[in-house]
């Protein structure tokens, strides 16, 4: 099992970014993720970051497939594809109604969006020819996305889920398909601290209707992920403990059949940068 990198860039500054990218490189870290919030645009920086490093993978995770359309999208993951010299992998989604609603679009049902979407990708010819070919992920926070990443994607990545329904995500996903699991990571050994900060890490999410029926499905009830998240919640969901206690937790991700592990890095220095010389020691063992 792989370990990876969820590297948010917008609260650095723009000369701070090759730093930290060639730095998780350093660590052994097998690929950096660039998300899509309401921030830096994810293909033009994961074009930066695929410049400023030479050997990790760099990908979209996620995506959004409502805020592009999808010959663009293709284009832009051929394009990365060959000017990183193969090493640009695209991951999509279909975030949510709230950050849809707010970029004007009208919400579909997610697989009949992804069908619509995948079909038009596939069909579109572009101009150019290139010999890389890329890897496409979708994240999936059920059965149902499960069963479409399974037919028409290379794999799948779960965020915020329980390992039980990672297990299952490798059985519906079968053993030819690659399973990402998103997860944040904090090395601290006080349950009082390590608590506090998950609990700030996860809060965005808790208002969700879209996690809430993902939580349901993994038998979590409202009062586990109301009022900040339960302790038992919150330790499901986010690695947290000693480096010993992480590694533990890391190897039982392997044991459910996970192909890399994205971590959110929880631990920052005072700029807000991932604190890479401590996930270096995970990604050693």
């Amino acid at each position: 099992m792989k370990l990876g990198l969820l590297f948010n860039t917008d609260p650095l500054p723009a000369h701070d970014m090759p730093g930290v990218a060639r730095d998780a490189e350093q660590a052994g870290m097998a690929a950096l993720w660039v998300p899509e919030l309401f921030g830096r645009e994810p293909f033009v920086t994961a074009g930066a970051l695929a410049h400023a490093t030479r050997t990790i993978r760099i990908g979209t995770a996620i995506a959004n497939v409502y805020a592009r359309d999808p010959i663009a999208t293709k284009a832009a993951a051929a394009t990365l594809g060959e000017l990183s010299g193969g090493r640009f992998e695209l991951g999509l989604g279909v975030s949510n109604t709230v950050g849809n609603t707010v970029r004007g679009h009208a919400w579909l049902p997610p697989v009949e969006k992804l069908e619509q979407f995948f079909t038009a990708m596939d069909k579109a010819e572009l101009m150019f020819k290139t010999a890389s070919s890329v890897p496409v992920y979708l994240a999936a926070h059920g059965p149902k996305l499960l069963a479409f990443a399974a037919k028409r994607a290379n794999g799948a990545f779960t965020y915020l889920s329980t390992n039980a329904y990672n297990a299952d995500a490798r059985k519906r996903l079968g053993q030819d398909k690659r399973l990402m699991v998103m997860r944040p990571c904090l090395i601290e050994e006080s349950p009082e601290i390590a608590r506090k900060i998950a609990r700030r890490a996860i809060r965005i999410y808790l208002s969700l209707a879209n996690y809430h029926r993902a939580w349901a499905a993994q038998g979590w009830k409202p009062e586990d992920y109301g009022d900040g998240g339960s302790d038992r919640f919150v330790d499901a969901l986010v690695l947290w403990g000693s480096e010993v206690q992480v590694r533990e937790k890391l190897a039982d991700h392997a044991n459910a059949g996970v192909d890399q592990v994205i971590l959110i890095a929880l631990n920052t220095d005072a700029a807000g940068r991932p604190r890479l010389d401590m996930l270096a020691n995970l990604a050693a063992h």
